[in-house]
């Protein structure tokens, strides 16, 4: 295995060699999509892209110093995925404006919110994992998750393939079985004109499949419309915030983790507030539809530090980086 990963390891660095120069970066990686899907398609590869910010971002820098640059992962990734790495520097000297244009078509066409995030996706540039922030997880069980996460583009076209060969209902089912190794919201995103086959075939919903996706879709809007409000918080204002959220809650009913997160948002506005509605209010209600949902844990540990947290003054920043919780889809 060893001398395999050195190999392959060569075998890049030399095809990076013929690549024009906006094409490369240090240590086997590339800097062009179009250039990552070409050689991914040419030696049957995923790819894998880092969006990252090298040198602002505290968690990108960890990622890179504890995994990236990790011999397990030099040696283990490059023979499954081409690398991209996609940055946001503050010092954009050394960087082509192409690559500069790059990073902002592609971070807004992959809804980058934070950095560091890995995508993986297939020669084509279509997306089959996700994973936000880095945690300190170990290079060993990082890399094994990386290697692991081709079987679900793997899984996912075994069944297309399958459905190619079907009609009808059972058609439906297998597009259903290759989206269903997907996260969701990468579904939604990128996968919408399977979701549409799958919704034709079974448009009385014989199977329930019409219905799955329907609901998916409503919770994606949901997710949406309160990301919006949240980032509308500083001109709205926590009432009008406030009104907003309820609203939207009693007009979709959602459920899951699209009413959690319009619950947690609520709570965050509330506590801003340290109003006398506030106090009332009682954060666990939070949790109640999905308790293990990550970000809810965190803030509603208990009041005081919530509150602690809330009241303090809030110094500049740099742009935005992911947080230490890595999160994985």
């Amino acid at each position: 295995m060893l001398r395999f990963g050195i190999t392959s390891l060569a075998a890049a660095a030399a095809v990076a060699l013929l690549l024009p120069g906006s094409a490369r970066a240090d240590d086997g990686w590339l800097v062009s999509f179009e250039q990552a899907k070409d050689l991914a398609a040419k030696e049957g590869k995923d790819i894998l892209m880092e969006f990252t910010g090298s040198d602002w971002c505290p968690p990108c820098k960890a990622l890179k110093a504890k995994v990236l640059d990790a011999e397990v992962f030099q040696e283990q990734v490059p023979p499954q995925y081409v690398l991209l790495k996609l940055d946001n520097p503050r010092d954009k000297s050394q960087q082509t404006p192409e690559e500069i244009a790059q990073y902002k078509r592609l971070s807004a066409e992959f809804r980058i919110e934070g950095v560091p995030t890995i995508i993986l996706a297939d020669a084509q540039g279509r997306p089959f994992a996700k994973r936000v922030g880095y945690g300190g997880t170990p290079a060993e069980e990082y890399v094994s998750d990386l290697i692991g996460k081709r079987q679900v583009r793997i899984q996912r076209d075994e069944q297309l393939a399958k459905a190619q060969a079907a009609q009808g209902v059972q058609r439906a089912r297998l597009l259903d079985a290759a989206l269903s190794v997907i996260d969701s919201e990468l579904v939604l995103a990128y996968y919408a004109d399977v979701v549409a086959q799958i919704v034709q075939l079974d448009a009385d919903d014989q199977a329930g499949l019409k219905r799955k996706y329907e609901a998916l879709a409503a919770a994606a809007r949901v997710k949406q419309e309160v990301t919006d409000i949240r980032n509308e918080l500083a001109t709205k204002g926590p009432e009008e915030t406030l009104k907003r959220i309820d609203a939207l809650i009693a007009k979709e009913q959602p459920t899951g983790e699209a009413l959690q997160l319009a619950l947690y948002t609520k709570a965050i506005v509330l506590f801003r507030t340290r109003t006398r509605a506030a106090r009332r209010w009682k954060p666990r209600a939070a949790l109640r539809p999905t308790p293990n949902w990550p970000p809810a844990s965190r803030p509603f540990s208990n009041r005081s530090s919530v509150r602690r947290k809330t009241s303090r003054r809030r110094k500049p920043h740099p742009p935005r980086s992911a947080s230490n919780h890595s999160n994985s889809r």
